[in-house]
C-alpha cells in the first residue's frame, strides 16, 4: 500500500487553469465590447489591457499543464522555463503592439484593464489550486 501510495502522490495532476483563463478572458472581452459600444476609444483600451495581461498567460497554462508527472524533474523544468519564457515575449510584443500602432488607447483605461486583469488571473488561479487541494484531501 504504501507503494501505491507514493505512486499517486509522484503525478503532477494537471489543474484547469487553461479553461478558467480562457474563460476569464472571454468575459473580459464581452465587457469591453460593452463598453465599446458606449465610449469606443474606452472599449479599444480595455481590449488591449485585458488582452496584453491574459493571452500569455493562457499560453503559459497551455505550455506548463502539459507536464503530465514528475519523473522526469529536468524535463518538466525546462517545460516550466519554455512556457514562462513564451510569457515573458508574448507580453513584451504585445506592449510594443500597444505603444507602436496609430490608433489611440486611453492610457490610464488600459493599465487599469491590465492591472484588473492581473489580479482576476492571480484569482483564477489560486481558486484552481485551493479546489484541487480540497479535492485531494477529501478523495
Amino acid at each position: 500500500m504504501p507503494r501505491a501510495r507514493r505512486q499517486i502522490s509522484a503525478v503532477i495532476a494537471t489543474l484547469p487553469v487553461f479553461k478558467r483563463l480562457v474563460v476569464l478572458w472571454l468575459i473580459l472581452m464581452a465587457i469591453s465590447g460593452a463598453v465599446f459600444s458606449w465610449h469606443s476609444l474606452w472599449g479599444i483600451s480595455l481590449l488591449w489591457g485585458f488582452s496584453v495581461c491574459l493571452l500569455p498567460a493562457i499560453v503559459f497554462a497551455r505550455f506548463a499543464g502539459q507536464v503530465r508527472g514528475a519523473r522526469d524533474i529536468s524535463q518538466s523544468v525546462h517545460r516550466f522555463y519554455s512556457a514562462e519564457s513564451a510569457k515573458l515575449i508574448l507580453t513584451a510584443a504585445l506592449f510594443a503592439v500597444v505603444f507602436t500602432r496609430d490608433v489611440p488607447i486611453s492610457m490610464p483605461v488600459f493599465l487599469c484593464a491590465f492591472v484588473t486583469a492581473q489580479i482576476a488571473q492571480l484569482i483564477v488561479i489560486a481558486a484552481s489550486v485551493r479546489q484541487r487541494n480540497t479535492q485531494s484531501k477529501t478523495g
